[in-house]
């Protein structure tokens, strides 16, 4: 799946392995893939800005969950949660009914604000201050504007 990924889809998974170790936390999981995302310095990190998410906001959030050493090898990084797996295939979903052809890091958005219940979709919403649907409609809005966002 990661050879659909945009480079910036791949840096912000990479940046988000990144904030799980910075956090000592024992997974990889959507709220470390919302990190990534606005670290890579996209549009769609932009977007996240707009709406009044910024990095200490997040590292505050994530600085809430409890650390635990992870025991696997250092060099593999932490373990995918499985709601971050679901995400990450969503996120195909998400590129396929928009008929792209490449996994930006507005589709990774789209496929966290696809679940409300998961960490990373609950940190926006709190931090946003705005529902689930209004910032898939406000994303979706802006790609159909500027359908090559993060190409």
């Amino acid at each position: 799946m990661f050879e659909k990924f945009s480079d910036q889809a791949r840096r912000a998974v990479v940046l988000a392995s990144d904030a799980a170790r910075t956090h000592h936390h024992d997974h990889l999981g959507t709220e470390h893939l919302l990190t990534g995302i606005l670290a890579a310095g996209n549009p769609t990190g932009a977007t996240l800005t707009s709406w009044g998410i910024t990095s200490p906001h997040i590292d505050s959030a994530l600085d809430e969950i409890p650390a635990y050493p992870n025991t696997d090898s250092e060099c593999a990084g932490p373990p995918f949660t499985p709601t971050l797996r679901k995400a990450l295939v969503q996120s195909l979903r998400e590129a396929s009914l928009l008929r792209h052809d490449i996994i930006g890091t507005e589709h990774l958005l789209l496929a966290l604000l696809a679940d409300p219940t998961s960490t990373g979709t609950r940190i926006l919403t709190h931090l946003a201050g705005i529902s689930t649907h209004e910032m898939r409609d406000r994303l979706q809005h802006q790609l159909t504007e500027d359908p090559q966002h993060d190409e």
